[in-house]
């Protein structure tokens, strides 16, 4: 599921990247129980994923701290 804007928005960026934390543990639960191609890329997709999510927050999206 992707839910980010045009803009980047930073509070959009930290609910996609939740997300994405919480498939990759799914992703990775699922690797652990039975290691297939199919369950190896399904990791390597959800890293990805978050990777893209980082670049993005990189490129100039700030929460205040």
């Amino acid at each position: 599921m992707s839910v980010t804007t045009a803009d980047g928005a930073p509070d959009v960026l930290l609910v996609e990247f939740e997300l994405a934390r919480l498939d990759l543990a799914a992703a990775t639960a699922a690797l652990r129980h039975k290691d297939t191609p199919a369950a190896r890329g399904e990791v390597a997709e959800c890293r990805a994923r978050i990777d893209r999510i980082l670049d993005s927050w990189n490129a100039g999206a700030r929460v205040p701290l």
